[in-house]
């Protein structure tokens, strides 16, 4: 199935990568990590840096999938609010989750700064706005609650929202932790690093992977040759399902828009995402040179058909959206794309092993936090197959 339909605004700019090597023939490695985009790469750079031996595997050229796709508003906040979190898993898995997230925000500057990456990752505010008066009242105790954890941020009431920005809400959250980046870009640069270190990045027809079989260690049958390691890691996200006992996700399809470059930013204080609490919600984001972002109108079904037809209309939506917003900026779309992604029934992310199979991994960032979630995968995973017991690992498992 294809994850995208349209062409997104990081594909289009996207300068163009050296061919890239398919796979043909055997290999073998310590660890086969299957899916090249944010997350496999991601995961395959830190299983570099702990010395372990990478094959990386995908049938697509790297990224192409669901990274593609991403808008890349790089948040701590889970899709589903802290106070709704702790009664759905309790206080200190709640609690716990989104101190995590929150590293994992700095955690990913800091190995973007590493490997001198290129993605233009930007450390910006993040606003939150209540759609509603009833959703102001439980903004206020989310914020509150975030508070009271430690997060640093600020519950702002309708004038001063009306003071800062060219639109009005009953109440919002603005907090300082939240970026932004090019996540086709970093995805590459991830596993040019990785490659650098000694991975071994196979993409193309022949690393399309058929099978996973045991006869001892793990084999992978692909199209092209096959593939032995001591461990696999999936990280295909909602693909991976194939290999689960049973679904833990559903699907969706989300819309997208980029404007036209050199926008005036005026009004737009702090050039913080933007986000709100109506479902589904609307996003907007920013980019260096100056054009804007907007995403949402999500609708359930994964059809690449349907969710192609619709990218006119809800296009269309977007942009007005967009335009009641911030009246001063052109929102006629230059790119406008789709994807399909998966959403858990607590908002969390499945990194661990399922159905008692210790040597095939999982890295499953589902929801709006997936490049956030993927920081935590692979700091979970490398720390796992090091011999070590990662701080967050029981947060993330599938008998949680």
């Amino acid at each position: 199935m294809d994850l995208r339909s349209g062409v997104s605004i990081w594909q289009a700019t996207e300068a163009a990568e050296p061919a890239l090597e398919d796979l043909v023939g055997a290999l073998d490695c310590d660890v086969a990590v299957v899916g090249a985009g944010i997350t496999g790469a991601l995961v395959a750079w830190q299983l570099v840096r702990a010395g372990l031996d990478v094959v990386v595997l995908d049938r697509r050229e790297p990224g192409r999938g669901s990274t593609a796709a991403s808008t890349a508003l790089i948040q701590y906040e889970i899709d589903t609010a802290l106070l709704d979190l702790r009664e759905a898993v309790g206080r200190d898995r709640a609690d716990r989750a989104y101190l995590a997230t929150a590293r994992a925000v700095g955690r990913l500057g800091d190995i973007v700064q590493e490997i001198g990456s290129r993605c233009g990752f930007e450390a910006v505010p993040s606003l939150c706005l209540a759609s509603s008066e009833a959703d102001a009242v439980e903004l206020r105790r989310e914020g509150a609650a975030r508070q009271e954890l430690g997060f640093a941020l600020s519950v702002l009431t309708a004038a001063e929202i009306g003071s800062r920005f060219p639109f009005t809400r009953p109440a919002a959250l603005l907090s300082e932790t939240a970026a932004q980046l090019d996540p086709l870009r970093l995805a590459n640069d991830l596993l040019a690093a990785a490659a650098r270190g000694g991975a071994r990045v196979r993409t193309g027809p022949g690393a399309s992977v058929k099978a996973i079989e045991r006869r001892g260690a793990p084999e992978l049958r692909a199209a092209g040759g096959v593939v032995s390691a001591r461990t696999v890691v999936l990280a295909t996200g909602y693909e991976s399902q194939a290999y689960l006992p049973s679904p833990v996700a559903s699907l969706q399809s989300t819309y997208a828009i980029a404007t036209r470059p050199g926008q005036s930013m005026e009004g737009w204080d702090g050039r913080c995402l933007i986000w709100e609490t109506a479902r589904p919600y609307l996003y907007l984001r920013t980019t260096a040179d100056d054009r804007v972002l907007v995403g949402g109108e999500d609708d359930g079904g994964a059809d690449p058909l349907r969710r192609d037809a619709l990218i006119g209309s809800k296009s269309a939506r977007l942009a007005t959206k967009g335009r009641e917003l911030f009246p001063a900026i052109d929102f006629a779309p230059e790119f406008a794309w789709a994807g399909t992604f998966a959403e858990t029934r607590d908002g969390l992310p499945y990194i661990g092993c399922a159905g008692g199979t210790p040597d095939l991994w999982f890295a499953l960032g589902y929801g709006g936090n997936g490049i956030t979630f993927a920081v935590l995968a692979a700091d979970i995973i490398r720390d796992a197959l090091s011999g070590e017991l990662h701080q967050d690992t029981d947060l993330f498992t599938f008998d949680r």
